[in-house]
């Protein structure tokens, strides 16, 4: 028998409507109706009674019905037990921002699996992505800086940073404590690539205070942004985590002071096998 059947047939015998049950099966009335009468001819007798103006289940349909809810339920019991073995069997598929290494979530991973044993694949890419890529099953958790679709994620708390200001030795700022994001409108920009969330967050703060940035060149890789700024063909907005203490560069704090949070997250809805509550009980043991 098509499961597809036993499901209109408990739509039917719910709304006790062929209209309103084919709706809930995302299929035509049409479709809807040659699916029951298929599966009464199947059966050789009549599940329902049909008048003009509702539907009711006949003696068959009433016998038919305890056993559909336990074929269903079974069904999914099924389903459920083989999506555990086949996630389990895979194993766990993190995500990460591009700066893992820098915020040690590479050592909260390898820590995570050395105590496990629990096989863990890593994907890195931009926060934008990691929602995305969230959101349709294609990881298990990911570590995202300034989440954005809040509503359909859990968020656990991982890290704190703070905006700084890259400069060369020799820029005159230099001197000076910290420095404020106007101090900065005439200066050449060298920033994360165009359109990420941190490229999107520094536009935003100096468009915020009053200027638009000229960006001379934009790259994914920090280590290249910082020997641009070391060469003097511009300065930089970045994390302070991102940036060594190297001694070519000076790094100073931002005012007004912008934080950025990381947290590792995960679909509110989905469904947490024992591999995924192993990494959350870790993770909320040694993340702090």
């Amino acid at each position: 028998m098509d499961l597809k059947y036993l499901d209109n047939f408990l739509a039917l015998a719910k709304y006790k409507n062929f209209s309103e049950a084919a709706d809930t099966c995302y299929i035509s009335q049409s479709s809807f109706s040659k699916h029951i009468m298929t599966l009464e001819a199947d059966l050789g007798v009549k599940l329902f009674e049909r008048t003009t103006r509702q539907v009711g289940l006949t003696e068959y349909g009433e016998v038919y019905l305890k056993y559909a809810l336990k074929i269903k339920e079974l069904s999914q019991k099924a389903n459920d037990e083989i999506s555990r073995l086949h996630s389990e069997n895979e194993g766990l598929v993190i995500g990460g921002i591009p700066s893992i290494n820098e915020y040690n979530i590479l050592d909260l991973i390898t820590g995570f699996i050395k105590k496990t044993h629990i096989r863990c694949k890593v994907r890195t890419g931009p926060s934008e992505d990691l929602e995305q890529m969230l959101a349709k099953q294609e990881i298990d958790f990911a570590f995202i800086k300034d989440v954005k679709n809040t509503k359909i994620f859990t968020q656990l708390s991982y890290m704190e940073d703070r905006l700084v200001v890259v400069l060369p030795l020799d820029h005159p700022l230099t001197r000076q404590e910290s420095v404020r994001i106007r101090q900065l409108v005439h200066e050449n920009f060298i920033f994360q690539p165009v359109d990420s969330r941190p490229y999107e967050l520094c536009m935003h703060i100096c468009q915020e205070n009053g200027f638009t940035p000229n960006v001379v060149y934009a790259d994914q890789i920090v280590e290249n942004i910082l020997n641009f700024v070391k060469r003097g063909l511009g300065i930089s907005l970045l994390m302070g985590k991102l940036v060594d203490k190297d001694d070519g560069l000076v790094v100073l704090p931002i005012e007004p002071v912008v934080i950025a949070d990381i947290n590792l997250c995960y679909l509110k809805n989905a469904k947490m096998n024992n591999y995924h509550k192993c990494f959350v009980d870790y993770f909320n043991e040694n993340s702090h």
